[in-house]
């Protein structure tokens, strides 16, 4: 399957650094070699339906550890963070579609264990994009909105057990699921790709189980955090590039307005850059993460929340974050990882001033890398959780597509 310089480009301007790294195996194991055409039943190698459907699985188990009196729901910032001691974090499907490189786009959908073990199961993307020039291309439907480094990532794409504080917080925990048209355009010079959206918001209706039991005095309104997401509609823009005198630095921009559950308007703004050391061009244009690769990645976000009272009044609260990533490439399948994510406190929302290192070790087993093992672990301090210590073991099993590499899973 031939791809489009458009979704080239697009891969390599938002890559998953700790998922691509099967570029070339260790010189003292035997390479695992693929020939195009070639089917795998097993292990999903080459598997298509009609020769324009093709099917991806992820199967994603997680285990965590607390201090006595903690719980791991506890330690849950973002709606698909681990919820339970041990449980499936994610079992994604994902149906990539490709009608003659004109037409392309996704079907994805996620199962996952919420608190105590129940399942739930929603419908993330499903989309298609219409290729008008190598250059452009118009898409629709429900997709995950591009936000900076890490928003449009499923659980399988994150570099971490969990989400980045700063997403979990200011995009819908997570994930802005936005319904509606999106355009990708490939700027001058092939130097960057600017995505601009506009549609509603699809929201999670499940329960977020937050105490609302204590009482509220009469004179105020009571502001729970998640009204100052988006709940009716979002514009956003997101550009990402390389810089013209070094390839090996991306540079991100975004800014997103819409509707939130105050009534009144939320406005998020973000930047954030990428810098790659003893990177190697694998034939995408530009250093690839690798094997004895050193990879620093900082992004922010900040966040001005306008709430309209009842009696017609409005105030407005301001709440940023920044989170901030280290990675080096000890092999082409092994990465060790360091992040340190932070965000601020917001009083009238009961939203604490938070902290939270996490050094992470993944590797890939076996020859074809379709089983990737990741050890982390988490310090977490804020007021209400003060000095907590958290240590994570995630496996996770994929069927489909080319193992270890996951730098073509978005759209």
């Amino acid at each position: 399957m031939r791809i489009l310089p458009l979704v080239a480009l697009w891969a390599l301007l938002l890559p998953n650094h700790l998922s691509a790294q099967s570029s070339a195996p260790p010189a003292s194991e035997e390479p695992f070699v693929y020939n195009v055409g070639e089917v795998d039943y097993l292990t999903g190698q080459g598997v298509n339906i009609g020769g324009f459907i093709f099917p991806h699985l992820f199967v994603i188990g997680t285990g965590g550890v607390t201090e006595p009196g903690s719980e791991i729901e506890d330690f849950a910032f973002s709606e698909h963070d681990p919820r339970n001691d041990v449980g499936f974090q994610a079992i994604e499907v994902d149906l990539f579609l490709n009608f003659n490189d004109a037409v392309t786009g996704l079907v994805a959908g996620n199962g996952f264990q919420h608190h105590e073990g129940v399942w739930e199961a929603e419908l993330e993307e499903a989309f298609l994009h219409y290729h008008l020039t190598d250059t452009f291309a118009l898409g629709g439907g429900q997709f995950l909105n591009t936000f900076g480094f890490q928003s449009h990532l499923h659980v399988h794409g994150w570099d971490f057990v969990n989400h980045n504080l700063i997403n979990a917080r200011m995009l819908n925990e997570g994930h802005l699921f936005t319904q509606g048209g999106e355009a990708i355009f490939l700027t001058p010079g092939n130097a960057g790709v600017l995505t601009l959206a506009l549609g509603g918001v699809y929201t999670h209706s499940h329960d977020h189980g937050h105490d609302d039991d204590h009482d509220h005095d009469d004179d105020h309104d009571h502001f729970d955090s998640h009204d100052a997401g988006f709940n009716d509609w979002v514009f956003s823009a997101d550009y990402k590039f390389r810089l013209p005198i070094d390839d090996s630095i991306t540079i991100s921009s975004s800014i997103a307005t819409g509707e939130n559950g105050f009534g009144g308007d939320s406005t998020l703004y973000g930047a954030g850059i990428q810098k790659v050391w003893n990177g190697h061009d694998h034939g995408h244009g530009g250093p690839d993460f690798c094997g004895g690769a050193f990879l620093f990645r900082t992004e922010f976000i900040g966040r001005r929340t306008e709430a309209v009272h009842e009696d017609g009044d409005t105030e407005t609260f301001d709440d940023y974050g920044l989170s901030s990533l280290f990675q080096y490439g000890l092999s082409e399948r092994s990465t060790l990882s360091l992040r340190h994510d932070w965000v601020s406190a917001l009083e009238d929302m009961e939203l604490a001033d938070t902290h939270r290192l996490s050094p992470a070790f993944t590797t890939f087993l076996g020859p074809e890398q379709r089983i990737r093992m990741r050890l982390q672990y988490d310090y977490i301090q804020n007021s209400a959780i003060d000095g907590e210590h958290v240590g994570w073991l995630q496996f996770q099993v994929q069927w489909g597509g080319e193992g270890g590499s996951h730098a073509h899973h978005h759209h």
